[in-house]
């Protein structure tokens, strides 16, 4: 996945990178990594497939098939997923959603890269993902903020500080 992030991160990329290589592939959890820079937000979105999907294998199914076309959708429209607070005047500038490859092995992985330019700092990052991916039981969080940098936890309906 693209990685403008990276960019952004300095001083957090080793601890990203290690979060990154250290991750299991663990149904229910999804991890966000998000930067602030300047007037930047960047959110980068990585799962496994059974989190938004319900399965991890290529489509077989009407049923199955039906839920891709959904799924992609829906990962198309960044207000499905995250609304940064108003005030912010945060407007998508770029994104990348990669749907899976569906691996023999089994295990399918989504990964989304949302770019957004701001007038204001954001404070708040509402995750509206909860209510259309219900299958996410969790979100690992990796911050990084204006002089600073943090890891989190959310569980479902909680919303980000970035206060």
């Amino acid at each position: 996945m693209k990685r403008f992030i990276s960019c952004i991160l300095l001083g957090m990329l080793p601890i990203i990178s290690q979060a990154e290589d250290h991750a299991a592939h663990v149904h229910g959890v999804g991890q966000l990594d998000i930067a602030i820079e300047d007037n930047k937000l960047v959110i980068a979105l990585d799962g496994p497939a059974d989190n938004l999907l319900g399965f991890e294998h290529a489509p077989k199914t009407a049923q199955e098939k039906a839920t891709l076309q959904e799924v992609s959708r829906k990962m198309q429209d960044v207000r499905k997923l995250f609304v940064p607070n108003a005030s912010a005047g945060c407007r998508l500038s770029q994104q990348t959603v990669q749907m899976p490859e569906f691996k023999a092995s089994g295990h399918s992985e989504i990964e989304a890269e949302y770019d957004f330019v701001c007038t204001a700092v954001p404070q708040e990052i509402t995750l509206t993902a909860w209510a259309h991916f219900p299958r996410y039981k969790k979100m690992v969080v990796n911050l990084a903020l204006p002089g600073r940098q943090k890891q989190l936890t959310l569980l479902p309906g909680q919303k980000l500080s970035l206060k």
